[in-house]
């Protein structure tokens, strides 16, 4: 286990912003796991996505990040291209989220894997879902859903009633024609397939949530984390215009969620930034967690549109439950 950098300035922010806020029981529908005895083939030194993470790991660092919180996951694989032994990664994951019941987990796939594969590995290791990555995509800034997720596997989703996590590609994320194009199809096409839209939809900029609200909140089995969002408007639009009972909070944890400093936006792009310290003799330097500038946003929208204890309590885990209790009663094993 890596040691979290969690420092003091960051419990002044939760005690005096979050703690009241976030509820006590959450469920974190994005979050990843990963360890080197599943490297195989890669030749590059540990780095980046590449933090030993396991299950306890989640648990011990959201003693601090949540205190006194019960946490719940879904759990979803790491990609690492170059060759990870991605079996051994997925087999891995199943065994460690045993230990919880109400936390579950998908199944990293990849387009060169075949739809039997998949299938057997998921009737064998009981996953709840599959989670394609762009990485794996010829160009993964441009590639269509169809080209990190074959159709092939979308028809074992609907046929064994499965979830599907899904990280859009291209500029514009969900405002984009073809991925509209794509989800309006592979919704209606395969209705049992559940397909949650991570990170807002990938609405990192809010520019992109307002050109697609309003063709999102339409689509059927259409769910939403909030992973790593922290753009204000983006899940304020969200909240204003979807179903709200379709939207549940994810982090991103632990590389991700747990950087520190704020995913900032201008114009129509977005970047990691981690504070500074040079010009700002005016205030406060001090950065805290991608994760708590999230929750920050997610409690003033919840201010501006007067969401009810209800309502918060069902956005950190009564949906996610709700979605989780679906599924598991949905499937074909």
């Amino acid at each position: 286990m890596h040691t979290m950098d969690y420092q003091a300035f960051d419990r002044e922010i939760w005690d005096a912003e979050l703690s009241d806020f976030v509820p006590g029981v959450i469920y974190d529908m994005h979050t990843h796991m990963w360890s080197e005895q599943h490297k195989g083939g890669l030749k590059t030194p540990p780095g980046g996505l590449r933090l030993e993470i396991d299950y306890q790991d989640h648990l011990d660092w959201a003693k601090k990040l949540y205190p006194e919180r019960k946490m719940h996951y879904l759990v979803l694989g790491t990609p690492i291209a170059g060759g990870m032994d991605i079996e051994q990664h997925n087999i891995w994951m199943a065994e460690e989220i045993k230990t919880d019941p109400n936390s579950a987990v998908h199944m990293l796939v990849t387009p060169d894997m075949t739809p039997d594969y998949v299938a057997e590995q998921v009737k064998q290791h009981h996953f709840i879902g599959l989670k394609p990555y762009r990485i794996f995509a010829p160009d993964m800034t441009h590639c269509r859903i169809h080209e990190f997720l074959p159709e092939s596997f979308i028809e074992v989703a609907d046929d064994l009633g499965l979830a599907i996590t899904m990280h859009l590609s291209k500029p514009n994320g969900p405002a984009d024609p073809d991925n509209q194009k794509d989800l309006a199809y592979f919704t209606k096409q395969y209705p049992r397939a559940q397909w949650i839209l991570a990170h807002c939809a990938r609405a990192f900029n809010a520019f992109v949530m307002e050109e697609a609200i309003h063709f999102l909140k339409d689509l059927p089995n259409i769910w939403y984390d909030t992973s790593a969002v922290n753009d204000l408007y983006s899940h304020y639009l969200l909240m204003k215009f979807e179903d709200r009972a379709r939207v549940m909070f994810g982090s991103d944890n632990i590389v991700a969620g747990c950087a520190r400093g704020k995913y900032i936006t201008y114009g129509r792009a977005w970047t990691y930034y981690r504070g500074t310290k040079e010009n700002t003799p005016h205030c406060d330097p001090r950065a805290t967690l991608v994760i708590y500038e999230q929750l920050r946003q997610e409690k003033q929208v919840a201010t501006m549109l007067e969401l009810t204890t209800q309502e918060i309590e069902d956005h950190f885990a009564g949906n996610a439950r709700r979605f989780l209790t679906q599924a598991r009663a949905g499937r074909k094993d």
